[in-house]
C-alpha cells in the first residue's frame, strides 16, 4: 500500500495498554507512524497515572494484565471521555467476554495479532460514526473558545520543529498542561518530560538542580546525581517561570543552550545533552529586556517559536465549557448521587461575568469547593451557590444585561464585563457581540486588545 492510502491519525491521542513490551514496540511504533499521539501503559496501576493527566481519544488495552482486567479501567474512562473509544484487544478471548466488554462500554473486542493498518482505519470508521466529537484534538487541554483556538493553531507545526519554545501567560492558565502538549506530539514524545520552577529554587541551588553534581562535590555528595539537563536528555526540559531565573545564572543557562553540554558541580568535564527545551513565564519578557531584569541574548535564544496564552477572563466559551467540566470531575470524585445537578443560565452568567483572576486554576478549584457543599438532592445550581464561592470583596450587583458588575466597579472594568457577558452570549461570535453592544466590530476588537 502506497504512503498516500494508508488512513492518518493525525490529531487522534491514544493510550495502549499491554504488558508485553513487543506489542507496545510495535504496535505503537506504526501508530505514531501514522500520525497518532500514543502514550502506553503495562498494568493497571500504569495505566491510571497516565490517566490522572491525559485524556486520549481511544484506549487500546489488553484484557488480561499483571495486576488486573482491562475492562477494571472503562467506566472511571468513559466518565471522564465520554466521546471515547475503549477497544479491548487479547489473544484468547470469547463471547461471554465480548459480551460483557460491550455491555460495559467497550467499543470493540479485537482478537490479536492485530494489524496496525486495519486498526488504524477501524478507529477512523468510529469517530466518523460517533454523534459526539470533543471541541479539539491537542492532549491534555481542553477549549473551545476562538481566542484560545487562535492562540493554539500552530502548536502541532511548533511540536514537530524541536526549536526552543517561549509560552507566556497570567499564572493558572494552563502554561505547563500546553508544555506536555507539544512534548506529546512532539518527535521526542517517548523521551522523559521533565520540569523545573526555576522561580521555586534558591539561586545557591540551582545550578545543582540544572546541572547535577559529581561525587564527592561538595559536603553529602556521596554520589553522582544527575541534573534536570541529563534527566530530560532525549526529551524535554520544561523550564517554568524562566523569568524568575537569577541575572547571574542566566549566562550559564544561555552557554548550555548554544553548547548542549553541561557541566556537573565538581567537575570540568562537558557532558553531551539533547533535549528540546520548552519555557514559560507569567511576565512580558520583552519589557523585562527592557528593564534590564532579563538578558536579551537568552530572551532571543528562547523565543524562536512564541505562545501568548490569553486569560481565561477574555475566553467566555472556555469559562462555560471548563465549569461544567471540572464540576461532573468533582461530583464523580465524591461519587455525587446520580444524575449530577447542572449549573444554570444565572450561574454560568455570573462565572463568565467574574474577573478570574487566578485563572483556570481558580476555576477548578471553585468547583472542587461547589462540589462539596452541594446538598445530594439538588438537581440545578443557580447563581447563589456562586456568589457564596466568589471572595468576599466581590459583591455582585445585576447590570440589567444578564451579567452581574461587583460593586465599585470602574467605568472600564464595568465595560469590559458587559463585553465578555455579550461573547458569551454570542458564542464567541465578535459580529454578534458587537451587535448586541450596539458598537462596531473594530470598535469591540479596540476595547478587547486593550483589556
Amino acid at each position: 500500500m502506497k504512503n498516500d492510502d494508508l488512513p492518518k491519525l493525525d490529531g487522534i491521542s491514544l493510550l495502549l495498554i499491554d504488558d508485553d513490551p513487543g506489542i507496545i514496540r510495535s504496535l505503537g511504533r506504526a501508530l505514531r507512524g501514522l500520525g497518532a499521539t500514543v502514550r502506553s501503559a503495562a498494568s493497571i496501576k500504569e495505566a491510571k497515572l497516565a490517566l490522572a493527566g491525559f485524556r486520549p481519544d481511544v484506549i487500546l488495552s489488553d484484557l488480561q494484565l499483571k495486576d488486573g482486567q482491562g475492562l477494571q479501567l472503562v467506566s472511571d474512562y468513559l466518565s471522564h471521555v465520554p466521546s471515547g473509544h475503549f477497544y479491548l484487544i487479547t489473544g484468547y478471548g470469547s463471547v461471554e467476554n465480548a459480551v460483557e466488554s460491550i455491555k460495559l462500554g467497550v467499543k470493540d473486542y479485537l482478537q490479536k495479532p492485530v494489524d496496525p493498518i486495519e486498526l488504524a482505519q477501524r478507529l477512523l470508521d468510529d469517530r466518523s460514526g460517533s454523534a459526539e466529537s470533543k471541541p479539539h484534538a491537542i492532549p491534555y487541554l481542553l477549549y473551545q473558545d476562538p481566542l484560545m483556538e487562535q492562540a493554539l493553531a500552530e502548536l502541532p507545526r511548533i511540536a514537530s520543529s524541536l526549536q526552543t519554545v517561549l509560552i507566556q501567560g497570567e499564572s493558572g492558565t494552563g502554561k505547563e498542561l500546553v508544555a506536555r502538549a507539544i512534548h506529546e506530539l512532539s518527535l521526542v514524545a517517548d523521551g522523559p518530560f521533565v520540569a523545573l520552577n526555576c522561580g521555586a529554587i534558591p539561586e545557591s541551588l540551582l545550578e545543582d538542580e540544572l546541572f547535577g553534581h559529581e561525587k564527592g562535590a561538595f559536603t553529602g555528595a556521596q554520589k553522582i546525581r544527575k541534573g534536570h539537563f541529563e534527566q530530560a536528555d532525549g526529551g524535554t526540559l520544561f523550564l517554568d517561570e524562566i523569568g524568575e531565573m537569577p541575572l547571574p545564572f542566566q549566562v550559564r543557562l544561555l552557554r548550555v543552550l548554544e553548547e548542549n553540554a553541561i557541566k556537573r558541580v565538581g567537575s570540568e568535564q562537558s557532558v553531551p545533552v539533547n533535549v528540546r527545551i520548552i519555557a514559560a513565564t507569567h511576565r512580558n519578557l520583552e519589557k523585562e529586556v527592557s528593564s534590564g531584569l532579563f538578558r536579551q541574548d537568552l530572551y532571543y535564544r528562547l523565543n524562536i517559536l512564541m505562545i501568548q496564552l490569553p486569560p481565561l477572563r477574555l475566553r467566555p466559551a472556555d469559562v462555560q465549557l471548563l465549569a461544567k467540566h471540572f464540576l461532573q470531575r468533582s461530583l464523580q470524585d465524591l461519587q455525587h448521587p446520580s444524575p449530577s445537578p447542572t449549573l444554570d443560565e444565572s450561574s454560568l452568567g455570573l462565572l463568565t461575568s467574574y474577573q478570574w483572576p487566578g485563572n483556570v486554576r481558580e476555576l477548578r478549584n471553585m468547583m472542587t469547593r461547589l462540589a462539596v457543599r452541594l446538598p445530594a438532592e439538588i438537581k440545578s445550581i443557580d447563581a447563589q451557590w456562586i456568589n457564596q464561592l466568589l471572595p468576599q470583596h466581590v459583591q455582585t450587583v445585576h447590570s440589567g444585561h444578564g451579567c452581574v458588575i461587583p460593586k465599585g466597579s470602574t467605568l472600564a472594568e464595568a465595560e469590559q464585563i458587559l463585553i465578555h457577558a455579550a461573547l458569551a452570549d454570542s458564542s464567541g461570535n465578535r459580529i454578534q457581540a458587537a451587535k448586541t453592544l450596539g458598537i462596531g466590530e473594530r470598535t469591540l476588537r479596540r476595547k478587547l486588545n486593550n483589556c
